[in-house]
């Protein structure tokens, strides 16, 4: 089984999520995902980047709406199809897509 779940995560490029009783459990990821999640949490940061003092609201406007069009680039890519038909039908493996609201 996880020689199975080594090879979504590498299709995926991304995490795989353990479901125990219908509720997520456990979350595998690859190392240096999870070390570059680390590295850009806040508390990891010597100092936060500042705005400049006299930005107006129209550029700040501007700036975080081409951080969210980024983001939604960003995400796009990294949830392309994947297709899993060389992975074995196993008892012990089951995807399925997990209500997250």
């Amino acid at each position: 089984m996880w020689n199975e779940i080594k090879q979504i995560l590498k299709k995926t490029k991304g995490t795989c999520i353990i479901v125990e009783d219908g509720q997520p459990a456990y979350i595998v990821t690859l190392f240096d995902d999870y070390q570059k999640s680390l590295d850009q949490r806040p508390e990891n940061k010597i100092a936060a980047p500042r705005f400049k003092e006299n930005i107006n609201e129209p550029e700040l406007t501007a700036k975080i709406n081409q951080e969210i069009v980024d983001w939604k680039v960003k995400q796009a890519e990294a949830a392309q199809d994947v297709q899993l038909s060389d992975i074995q039908d196993s008892d012990e493996l089951r995807i399925e897509n997990l209500p997250l609201a």
